[in-house]
């Protein structure tokens, strides 16, 4: 579901499998993009308005919820939501889809990685835990050995686990920065200490200076890749 708030401000608490209980305040205009098994409680300041439209069971989230500080496309949907006041799955479905496609938006990923076949490399890369420790502590949490890790994901994905681990942390840190985090707090949440170590592995993968970088991150990597 999404949960977007017209004006006021709104408490929510999440609960889910693959991270630590999370409390955000959303302030007006910004949104809170929830996947389905995420138990979550919501609270709304005095005088506040706030919408609840559910999603397409095939639009969910990278790693569970995405906090979407300003989206002038969501709002303009939850506007339209809000004023037409839809009763009927009919009147419902187009703004259903219109909520699917522009939130498939922030999703798309800037470094493309490869689909796992091997059930165990699959179980690897949806461990939120692989972004963020030694590889030498993945093995021990899929009972394996380093070099076996290192060999089937090699086998599997075609690159290393290091490389897919690097794209799939700038993936993430990309698509928050697309939702309106700070460089430095997307980049500490995919596991780097601050900005300078995802503005350094950027720059390895696409060739731009760190100055075209720091301008505008998000921006710049898009437009390498339309190039």
């Amino acid at each position: 579901m999404l949960i977007h708030v017209i004006s006021g401000c709104v408490d929510v608490h999440l609960r889910g499998r693959g991270f630590v209980p999370t409390h955000l305040s959303l302030a007006s205009e910004s949104s809170l993009w929830l996947g389905s098994r995420v138990d979550h409680s919501v609270k709304a300041k005095a005088d506040s308005i706030m919408l609840g439209p559910r999603l397409s069971p095939r639009t969910e989230p990278p790693e569970g919820f995405l906090h979407i500080r300003r989206s002038m496309a969501l709002r303009e949907t939850a506007l339209l939501i809000l004023a037409s006041s839809p009763n009927s799955e009919a009147e419902r479905r187009p703004l259903r889809e219109a909520l699917d496609a522009k939130l498939s938006a922030f999703t798309v990923d800037d470094f493309p990685l490869p689909v796992p076949q091997h059930r165990a490399v699959q179980a690897i890369v949806d461990d939120p835990m692989s972004l963020i420790v030694p590889l030498t502590a993945v093995a021990e949490r899929h009972s394996m050995s380093k070099r076996h890790v290192e060999r089937i994901v090699k086998d599997d994905l075609g690159m290393s686990f290091v490389q897919w681990r690097t794209r799939k942390r700038l993936n993430l840190a990309l698509c928050r920065i697309r939702a309106g985090s700070t460089i430095a707090s997307a980049a500490r949440s995919v596991g780097y200490l601050g900005s300078d170590g995802l503005i350094r592995a950027v720059s390895r993968l696409t060739h731009l200076t760190r100055e075209e970088l720091s301008a505008d991150l998000a921006g710049a990597v898009k437009n390498s890749r339309s190039r």
